[in-house]
């Protein structure tokens, strides 16, 4: 009988498009990265993240699978990704598993839970941010509910989920830059989110008010970070 990591291995290519190719609709990726660059960047992650699971697989270690994800989150924030971009390539891996008859319970598919597991910040100020992300998501859509059709809030507590992953990272990294470099490029992007009148400044002001007295050093590095109404005028 074949081991899980055998069988893995036989499907790579096929999980590794399956895993992806929901991610390509999101407009993101080719403003940020051009389209072929984008595709082509993005189907080469998701064959490593497929060879490593294979490699986990073969020690019977998550572990591995723990150190590629933190060692990749280091990479790619450094390249204008954030971590939850990382999570949602891992959480597709897992959807095509699933679909592949390799659900929860099974080896590869905790393999996979366990390098999600390990985008979570240990401790401090990044970890805090993380744990409330959807709260404060929650809480930042509802004040900004006149703006938004009942269809556009889901969409916008993932964009906001996102912001906050983006100040999550910078916030770990100890790299206010990073967040500015973000918030810089993506108020030319935002128009083509959809959301109509709601302007990428007032998402983020917004942001501030919810992280309040409970997220003093994200409040303080996205306040540095931030955009004035005169830029979005330039």
């Amino acid at each position: 009988m074949e081991t899980p990591s055998r069988l893995v291995e036989a499907r790579a290519d096929a999980l590794a498009h399956a895993s992806v190719e929901a991610m390509y609709q999101d407009p993101f990726w080719e403003a940020r990265y051009g389209a072929e660059r984008a595709r082509r960047f993005g189907d080469e992650d998701a064959r490593f993240h497929v060879r490593y699971l294979v490699q986990s697989l073969d020690e019977h270690r998550p572990s591995v699978m723990e150190g590629y994800a933190r060692w990749l989150r280091t990479l790619l924030v450094s390249r204008g990704m954030a971590t939850l971009h990382l999570d949602l390539n891992f959480a597709g891996l897992a959807t095509a598993l699933e679909a592949e008859g390799w659900g929860p319970g099974t080896e590869p598919y905790e393999h996979v839970r366990a390098a999600r597991e390990a985008l979570r910040y240990p401790e401090g100020p990044s970890r805090a941010l993380q744990d409330d992300a959807s709260e404060l998501s929650r809480a930042a859509t509802a004040r900004l509910a006149l703006y938004l059709t009942p269809e556009d809030r889901p969409r916008l507590e993932d964009e906001l989920r996102l912001q906050l992953s983006y100040l999550a990272d910078a916030l770990d990294a100890g790299k206010p830059a990073l967040m500015a470099d973000h918030v810089r490029w993506y108020l030319g992007f935002w128009p083509r989110r959809g959301f109509g009148l709601l302007a990428f400044p007032s998402v983020l002001g917004m942001l501030k008010l919810v992280l309040g007295g409970r997220h003093p050093q994200a409040r303080v590095l996205l306040a540095t970070a931030g955009v004035s109404w005169d830029e979005t005028r330039s």
